[in-house]
């Protein structure tokens, strides 16, 4: 399997980067690199339409939809700077990527349990402080009828209406046609071109309140599906 047999062979590398006080930067690199390997040997080409929208300085929470889980290996590809990704607690349990939740580079979110949540979301918060970008599915989850979008969840845009930090948003178009099986990290999958499109940023100041920034952050993701 390309997963873990790339992901075996880059795991020495992937304790070097976590150690030191730039783990971060080093975190992000080797992951960048591990996402490469595993689309060329998967035959997946990127074609990333708007990748001039992310900013060039300052952090950001970028918002995506969630319909595969080539979303993640995706997501470690196409940020170009350090970002923490918040993902579900079950990734835990999944190996080799694990280490970057373990290690505080990622930060899994377990919404089953509201003191590890509330425990989530202080660190999304000193990330932000880190001046560190994160990459959310406001979805929180996948639904069963891709590319069909569950309803959003608040997290995400009560953190940027905080911090007053911009959202960019990012629709995933294709993602469930070649990694299609939701329910299954190590599911099947077939080569083709991933279309991913960068939207421009939200300018959260702008914004009066949440519920309107949930929405338009919803609407602008849609109409790249």
């Amino acid at each position: 399997m390309v997963y873990l047999t790339t992901g075996l062979l880059l795991y020495p590398y992937f304790l070097i980067a976590l150690r030191g006080s730039n783990k971060f930067e080093k975190a992000v690199k080797v992951k960048k690199v591990w996402s490469v390997a595993i689309c060329f040997l998967c035959g997946i080409r990127v074609r990333v339409i708007g990748a001039e929208n992310f900013p060039n300085e300052g952090s950001f929470i970028v918002c995506a939809n969630h319909a595969s889980y080539l979303d993640i290996i995706l997501m470690y590809r196409i940020i170009p700077s350090d970002f923490a990704f918040l993902g579900k607690a079950e990734v835990l349990k999944w190996p080799i990527i694990n280490i970057f939740f373990k290690k505080g580079i990622d930060i899994p979110v377990d919404r089953t349990n509201r003191k590890a949540a509330s425990e989530s979301l202080l660190k999304a918060k000193e990330a932000l402080r880190q001046e560190r970008s994160l990459a959310i599915f406001p979805e929180g989850t996948m639904g069963p009828q891709p590319p069909k979008m569950l309803r959003f969840k608040n997290g995400a845009f009560s953190l940027a209406m905080e911090f007053s930090t911009n959202i960019i948003p990012i629709t995933f178009s294709n993602n469930y046609k070649l990694f299609y099986d939701h329910t299954d990290f190590f599911g099947p999958g077939r080569p083709g071109v991933a279309k991913i499109i960068v939207h421009p940023a939200i300018e959260v100041t702008s914004k009066s309140d949440l519920v309107s920034l949930r929405n338009e952050t919803y609407q602008i993701i849609k109409s790249g599906l």
